[in-house]
């Protein structure tokens, strides 16, 4: 590592010597980024949001769900992010808008659950066919 003594000027070596100490310890990547889709109950937004797309491998017993719960979240980030998930995995969207009012989103989470028992009962009987 080049000394910021030799190559910094006054000021930009002041700079470089005040966020040092706040890179060293934030390290390589983010240490709050989520590392499995358990994660979507996480107490921080920033991690539930973002372990809405780590389910891409579970199944939709597992997945569908907790995405549908995820769509009252009292943060709209988290909603945004399980509304999309749900639409990419579902290629349906019921008509939810994450920043839609409180009695709209609700509407719309009904359908969502409604959708959802019927699909579970198709899944059931296509399991017990197999």
């Amino acid at each position: 590592m080049v000394s910021p003594k030799r190559t910094l000027t006054s000021p930009l070596r002041r700079v470089w010597l005040a966020i040092a100490p706040l890179a060293l310890t934030i390290g390589p990547g983010c240490g709050i980024a989520p590392k499995s889709f358990r994660a979507l109950a996480d107490p921080a937004p920033i991690v539930r949001a973002r372990a809405a797309g780590l389910g891409t491998k579970l199944p939709d017993t597992v997945v569908i769900p907790a995405l549908i719960d995820r769509l009252g979240d009292t943060d709209p980030v988290v909603r945004l992010s399980a509304s999309e998930e749900l639409r990419k995995r579902t290629g349906q969207d019921f008509g939810y808008l994450p920043w839609g009012d409180l009695v709209e989103r609700q509407r719309a989470i009904d359908r969502w659950r409604a959708w959802w028992q019927t699909r579970k009962v198709a899944l059931a009987r296509s399991s017990r066919k197999s």
